[in-house]
């Protein structure tokens, strides 16, 4: 009989015990709301061109790359040439052209003016990744 009693009374402690826990769970501060990830656009640097850089850049790959390439704006202007000749990025009129170049060259500046701007960087071929949408 004194067994039976023991285990009733770890159960009633077990019970109130997770009673307990959860009111705490349920008192303590909800967590923030709204959208925890941030849009393609939004991981971007504000800047006039950020628009030009959604529409002509980001339908082929993620802005990871764009974000992780520092560059002068000849260099640039070589990368974008380079999408045109081998990856298939349709002609650009000179405006839209140097609307990108504006924003690339002033939001992903070379990360340190001694560096060969046009130096590869083999390290950042794993943040080239497609587009996650298509």
């Amino acid at each position: 009989m004194k067994l039976h009693h023991s285990n009733s009374v770890a159960a009633a402690v077990a019970a109130t015990a997770l009673v307990v826990t959860a009111g705490w769970l349920l008192a303590a501060e909800p967590v923030a709301s709204g959208p925890q990830n941030t849009s393609a656009i939004q991981a971007l640097k504000p800047g006039l061109g950020r628009e030009q850089v959604q529409i002509n850049c980001i339908p082929c790959h993620s802005t990871a790359i764009i974000a992780a390439t520092h560059a002068t704006r000849q260099r640039w202007d070589e990368l974008i040439t380079t999408m045109q000749q081998k990856h298939g990025l349709w002609p650009l009129v000179p405006t839209i052209r140097s609307q990108l170049l504006d924003y690339l060259a002033a939001t992903q500046p070379p990360s340190d003016p001694s560096l060969d701007a046009g130096k590869q960087t083999p390290w950042a071929q794993p943040l080239y990744r497609p587009n996650p949408l298509w």
